[in-house]
């Protein structure tokens, strides 16, 4: 019968493969001129979509990232989204469509994309691991991996190092929020601040469960969560709901909430943030 994690594997890999049945279903249907099944794609992937350009983006300019955005979405409804084959899941092949239209973007527009302050003093072999572990999301291990294999490092050690100098160097909100972003997609969550914002809620489970200090959430879990907390949040009052959505789902910043909803300070989007997650906290513990 094998042991419990290979029945896991399995499982998982039993799901992945209709899910990507489903998605060749869903991409016959389109190409077959449904405009339904075109707007149930949309309103699957496109969150998917537009964090992986803001990601690749480097940028809060919301005209270039909408820019990229229609490109994408253009490209896909007019033939490019039959080149799906079916050998990965249709968000990991989605992933690399919008990152390619994202890279052509920076090309005609200026050749180079914008970093964030202190990557200019990272040296070439630390610009590669920010790329590869904090911009792609791989893991510490698929970069050594990487790195190694193309003779770019002598040792996992010299990677470690350069990992410890981005981090002194590169603002740790900025380097979390990529690494949200990068993870969002395969966890099946719209945006990296709305993945960060379940993390946030969860570190009271997590620092409470001493059976699983490590657990990490896996995508059932998040999905799980991500629904618990929007029914959560339907008891809140319309003030409290629109920062939210505009903070987590559309990825606002305070000062643009702020303006948009006519409030008197940035403050004050935080402080009707940190109140929701302590009140979301408070009645998942209670429930």
């Amino acid at each position: 019968m094998g042991t419990p994690e290979s029945r896991r594997q399995a499982l998982n890999q039993a799901d992945k493969r209709a899910r990507i049945d489903e998605d060749l279903v869903l991409i016959q249907e389109i190409l077959g001129g449904s405009i339904s099944h075109w707007h149930a794609f949309v309103d699957r992937f496109s969150g998917l979509i537009y964090s992986v350009i803001r990601r690749q983006l480097f940028a809060e300019d919301e005209d270039d990232i909408r820019t990229v955005f229609a490109d994408v979405l253009a490209a896909l409804y007019h033939g490019k989204i039959g080149e799906f084959e079916g050998k990965a899941e249709l968000s990991t092949w989605l992933i690399v469509v919008s990152r390619g239209k994202a890279f052509d973007f920076l090309r005609k527009r200026d050749g180079r994309r914008k970093m964030p302050l202190g990557y200019d003093d990272l040296s070439p072999s630390e610009q590669e691991v920010f790329q590869l572990h904090y911009v792609n999301g791989l893991s510490f291990e698929v970069v050594i991996q990487s790195l190694e294999s193309a003779a770019r490092f002598t040792s996992a050690e010299d990677i470690a190092h350069a990992i410890l100098k981005i981090e002194a160097t590169i603002d740790s909100h900025y380097l979390r929020r990529l690494e949200y972003e990068a993870k969002a997609p395969a966890l099946g969550v719209s945006s990296g601040r709305l993945l960060d914002f379940i993390q946030r809620v969860q570190l009271r489970y997590e620092s409470e469960d001493k059976d699983r200090p490590d657990h990490a959430l896996d995508r059932k879990e998040i999905l799980e969560m991500s629904a618990r907390i929007r029914d959560l949040l339907s008891e809140f009052s319309d003030e409290e709901q629109e920062v939210m959505r505009l903070r987590f789902d559309e990825g606002w910043t305070a000062k643009q909430i702020a303006s948009e909803l006519d409030l008197p300070s940035q403050r004050r989007v935080y402080t009707v943030i940190d109140g929701v997650i302590r009140s979301i906290r408070n009645m998942l513990h209670l429930k």
